[in-house]
């Protein structure tokens, strides 16, 4: 049986931090032909939900999208 993104995000701990969405916890990175981001959105706020996020490269930035914004892993603060 195939985990959930939230049962994911529950068996991992925290690995980095963003202050936008109500506070982002990234949970599990998943490498492959396309990388994967799980996520906790609303983490400080009290109404959790979980993501499964592509991460996007481009000459730029490394980013990812939630809810048509961009997110640069820049920005993101290692736990």
């Amino acid at each position: 049986m195939k985990e959930t993104k939230r049962e994911i995000c529950e068996r991992h701990k925290p690995i980095a931090y963003f202050s936008g969405f109500g506070g982002l916890e990234v949970r599990h990175i998943e490498c492959g032909i396309n990388d994967y981001l799980y996520l906790i959105a609303g983490a400080w706020n009290g109404s959790p939900s979980y993501h499964r996020l592509k991460i996007y490269y481009d000459e730029k930035q490394t980013y990812i999208k939630l809810h048509g914004c961009k997110c640069p892993l820049s920005e993101f603060i290692r736990a």
